[in-house]
C-alpha cells in the first residue's frame, strides 16, 4: 500500500508539471525525435532470494513533445542467473514501459544548449517474467528512473541510466523490485534546440484547457465472454475530465471515472460475479489524427486514439493497484466554449481488482489464464466538453468564411 501510495504522489507532480507546460515545436510528427540503445547490469531485489545480478539492455524510440518533457516508448530486457535462492534456473523479464523525461532545467531556467543533462523519469507499463519452473507472469509495473546525458556531437548524445521498477506483491511474496544501470548512445533526429512554436500551438499557461463530464454503460470483460445484456455482467461508467490541446497533434488529459463492475462470471450458477465499486484516475496522452498531418480550418469532428495509466482501487475491501488504458475520443465542435464528445475505452485491471489473485482458477476468482491485457472494463461514454478561454488548436473557422455564408 505504502509503495503505491508513494508512486501515485511521484506521478502526481508530474501530472501537475506537464499540465503548466508551454508547447514545443513538434506539430510534425518527425520533428525532436530520438531513438537510443543502452546495456548494462540488473539487479533483482525479492524476499525469496539474495539479490542476484544480471544483464539489462534496453531500447528506446521517443520524441520531446513539449519544451520540458519526453515522452518515449522503451523495451527492457533482465537476463538473471536465477529468480529465487536455491533454484538453479536463468530467469529473465522483459518489460514494456511508457515514459516520460522532464528537463528541469527548461522548466525553471530556460537553459539551452547544455552538453551535460539530468532528467527524471516515470514510467508505466506490463512486465512479463520467465523462469524459475514457473509459468509465465504478466502484470503491470511502474518505474523511477534518472537519465544523465552528454552531448558529443551535433544529434549524439551518449547517457548514464539508472532505473528502477516495482512490481506487484501477488505471487511473488512481498513487493519486488526490479533495479538496472546501463550505459547508452541516443541518436537525435531533426534535432531542433531553439524549440521554436508554431502558429497552431498553445502559447499561453492560461490558454487551451477543457473539462468535460459524460456517462454511458460498462462491461466488465474477462477473455470477452458472457457479453450478453442478460447474463449482467454490465456496469455505470460515469467520468470527469480535464485537460489540454497543446497542439493541434498533441493532448493531454486527466481523469476521474468508474462507479460499478463485476467479478468474473460463475458458470456454475449461471449468474454475474458479485458487484463491486471502484474507481480510477488516469492521465491519458491523445493524439489528433484530424490535424496529424496538418492542421486544417473547418474540421468539426476530432478524432483522438489516445494511452494512459494511473490508479484504480476497489471500496469494499479497500485496495489500490496500477491500471493502463487505451481507447479512441471522438470529439464534435459545437460553439465557441463548447464541444460534444463520444469516448470508446478499455481500462485494463490486475486481476486481483477483479476479484481473484495470480494463480487462482474457477468461478469467481477473477482470474483468467491469458495475459493481463484480457481482463479489463470496456465502456462507452457520451459527455459534454466546455473551454476556457481562446482556444488555438481546436477548431478555426475556414479562410473563405464568411457572415453571410
Amino acid at each position: 500500500m505504502r509503495k503505491i501510495l508513494f508512486v501515485a504522489a511521484i506521478i502526481s507532480i508530474f501530472n501537475f508539471q506537464f499540465s503548466t507546460s508551454r508547447a514545443q515545436v513538434g506539430t510534425d510528427f518527425g520533428v525532436n525525435m530520438y531513438m537510443s540503445l543502452s546495456g548494462g547490469v540488473s539487479i533483482y531485489d525479492n524476499p525469496k532470494n539474495d539479490n542476484p545480478m544480471g544483464f539489462s539492455g534496453n531500447f528506446s524510440v521517443g520524441k520531446w513533445i513539449l519544451s520540458p518533457l519526453a515522452f518515449q516508448a522503451t523495451f527492457d530486457f533482465m537476463s538473471l542467473p536465477y529468480l529465487y535462492t536455491g533454484v538453479d534456473q536463468q530467469g529473465s523479464f522483459a518489460l514494456g514501459t511508457a515514459e516520460f523525461m522532464w528537463d528541469f532545467n527548461s522548466t525553471f531556467w530556460r537553459i539551452r544548449h547544455w552538453k551535460l543533462n539530468f532528467y527524471p523519469m516515470l514510467g508505466l507499463g506490463v512486465s512479463f517474467r520467465n523462469g524459475g519452473g514457473e509459468a509465465t507472469d504478466h502484470e503491470f509495473q511502474t518505474m523511477l528512473g534518472a537519465h544523465l546525458s552528454y552531448r558529443f556531437a551535433r544529434g549524439w548524445d551518449l547517457f548514464l541510466q539508472g532505473k528502477m521498477h516495482f512490481l506487484p506483491e501477488a505471487g511473488n511474496g512481498g513487493g519486488c523490485y526490479l533495479t538496472s544501470l546501463t550505459l547508452g548512445v541516443t541518436r537525435q533526429f531533426t534535432d531542433s534546440p531553439f524549440h521554436r512554436r508554431t502558429q497552431y500551438e498553445s502559447r499561453e499557461v492560461a490558454e487551451d484547457w477543457f473539462m468535460g463530464f459524460g456517462l454511458g454503460p460498462n462491461f466488465s470483460s474477462f477473455t470477452f465472454e458472457h457479453m450478453s445484456p442478460s447474463e449482467g455482467m454490465y456496469g455505470l461508467a460515469p467520468e470527469i475530465m480535464m485537460g489540454r490541446n497543446y497542439s493541434n497533434f498533441w493532448t493531454i488529459r486527466f481523469q476521474l471515472g468508474g462507479l460499478t463492475a463485476h467479478e468474473r462470471y460463475d458458470t456454475i450458477k449461471g449468474e454475474p460475479g458479485e458487484s463491486y465499486s471502484f474507481s480510477t484516475l488516469h492521465t491519458d496522452v491523445m493524439l489528433n489524427l484530424t490535424h496529424a498531418i496538418k492542421f486544417t480550418r473547418g474540421k468539426r469532428l476530432n478524432v483522438l486514439p489516445y494511452l494512459g495509466a494511473g490508479l484504480v482501487w476497489r471500496y469494499d475491501h479497500l485496495q489500490f493497484d496500477i491500471a493502463a488504458d487505451f481507447g479512441v475520443f471522438f470529439r464534435y465542435y459545437i460553439g465557441r466554449h463548447s464541444d460534444l464528445y463520444l469516448d470508446a475505452k478499455y481500462l485494463m485491471v490486475p486481476p486481483r481488482i477483479a476479484g481473484g489473485k495470480t494463480g487462482e482458477e474457477g468461478p469467481g476468482t477473477g482470474l483468467v489464464s491469458s495475459p493481463i491485457l484480457w481482463v479489463g472494463i470496456p465502456s462507452v461514454t457520451v459527455g459534454y466538453i466546455y473551454n476556457f478561454g481562446h482556444s488555438t488548436t481546436r477548431y478555426r473557422l475556414p479562410a473563405h468564411w464568411s457572415p453571410e455564408s
